[in-house]
């Protein structure tokens, strides 16, 4: 295919799960993302969002770039990739630091900033997320820009998301070996609510669980920030080795059995009603059968797991349950019929389902929860861009603006 050419920036993501990789690559036109190619293949060699095998994962990362390439009709060089819950650690950090003059300058604040990163990555982490979330000068009370302030001492509090520099060293080994480089990070559910939450939702605090294949990553964003990162270790596959172990089936027969009748709601008279299946590695060619009511309980069992263990840790990381105004589930389980009524059951909160809202012209098929994080990356990407284009336009005019002084200083 001939490459094309695209007046705006050309970006590209790479979501690392568990059960599938999916790279997209767009074009970031005005406040606009057209999403020029996109490719998605099982995943292999890779554990949690962990490289697990390199030789797979190189060949798993390497064809689904190489077809998003050849849809878009560009190569790509960097992208983004995304971090799993189950990789980092959310932190809260306060740290101070001398104002270099009499006002606070930009320096400062990116003084103290890079002062956390250097402490950080003397311990083998790698930051991911570096959120100030309140900013002091002396004993003064808060404010929420300290620039141009003066004072002697500059106080800050942080929410840091971080993860371990052997898992960035590995994920960069192996695309390097893919000939891709990384340009930048996000963590997973973060990426998940760029696309799915509403403004209004940014602000008020919500909180939103992507259940994954194994793990169920979950993040609160509040007053538009990100406030808080955490996981547990249970995800849709759990579901799908329940229903293969209680029925002595291959775990292939399970997902399509799951997939078939994800469904925690069903009427009385679709309780008794059988699901006939047959099992590819058995020996015996008969057809098997569960009735609707009993493989409801098994999906329900492990759903409520998820989502009271989602609870507990959330509470155990002392973030205020006030704080969670309403919640937003995303990934493939939360396409389980019913699962948003079992959430607000148990938080007792406004839940609804996560689908893709803040990117315009989503084709049909990438219009689901499962697609959230992946363009939500892409949103990030956006923004991004759109940050650098207008600092770079600002130091421009300021440029101009002092080139015009010296002139008639002169």
């Amino acid at each position: 295919m001939a490459k094309s050419f695209h007046k705006g920036k050309i970006v590209a993501c790479l979501d690392m799960g568990s059960s599938k990789l999916i790279c997209m690559i767009a074009a970031v036109e005005g406040n606009d993302i057209k999403i020029l190619g996109y490719s998605h293949k099982e995943s292999r060699g890779i554990v949690n969002g962990a490289i697990s095998d390199m030789r797979l994962a190189q060949k798993a990362i390497t064809n689904t770039v190489a077809e998003a390439e050849r849809i878009a009709g560009l190569n790509i060089e960097k992208l983004l990739v995304n971090i799993s819950g189950s990789q980092v650690i959310s932190n809260r950090k306060e740290e101070n630091i001398k104002i270099s003059s009499d006002m606070v300058k930009s320096i400062d604040v990116s003084n103290l900033a890079n002062k956390i990163r250097t402490d950080f990555r003397k311990n083998n982490r790698e930051m991911i997320h570096l959120v100030p979330t309140q900013y002091r000068i002396d004993d003064s009370s808060a404010v929420q820009n300290p620039r141009y302030m003066t004072g002697d001492k500059l106080y800050a509090k942080f929410h840091t998301v971080s993860t371990s520099h052997t898992t960035i060293r590995n994920i960069e080994n192996c695309l390097k070996r893919c000939q891709l480089s990384i340009n930048n990070y996000i963590v997973e559910p973060y990426a998940s609510a760029l696309a799915t939450l509403t403004e209004n939702e940014m602000t008020l605090g919500s909180l939103v669980i992507d259940i994954g294949g194994d793990v169920t990553s979950f993040c609160l964003i509040m007053e538009g920030k990100l406030v808080y990162v955490g996981h547990v270790p249970i995800g849709g596959n759990h579901i799908t080795k329940d229903i293969a172990t209680i029925l002595n089936i291959d775990f292939q027969t399970a997902e399509k059995i799951k997939n078939l009748n994800n469904s925690l709601m069903i009427t009385h008279l679709e309780e008794k009603e059988p699901i006939k299946f047959r099992s590819s590695e058995s020996e015996n060619l008969s057809m098997m059968k569960i009735t609707r009511s009993e493989l409801r309980d098994i999906i329900k069992s492990r759903a409520d797991e998820i989502i009271e263990t989602t609870k507990n840790t959330l509470e155990k990381s002392g973030v205020p349950s006030f704080l969670v105004n309403n919640i937003v589930l995303t990934g493939g389980v939360s396409m389980v019929v019913g699962i948003d009524k079992l959430t607000s059951e148990i938080f007792s909160r406004n839940v609804r389902i996560g689908y893709p809202s803040e990117l315009n012209e989503i084709p049909n098929e990438l219009s689901f929860p499962n697609y959230a994080c992946s363009l939500g990356m892409l949103v990030f990407l956006k923004n991004l861009y759109l940050k650098e284009k207008t600092k770079d336009g600002f130091e421009s005019r300021n440029h101009w603006f002092k080139k015009m002084i010296e002139k008639l200083v002169a």
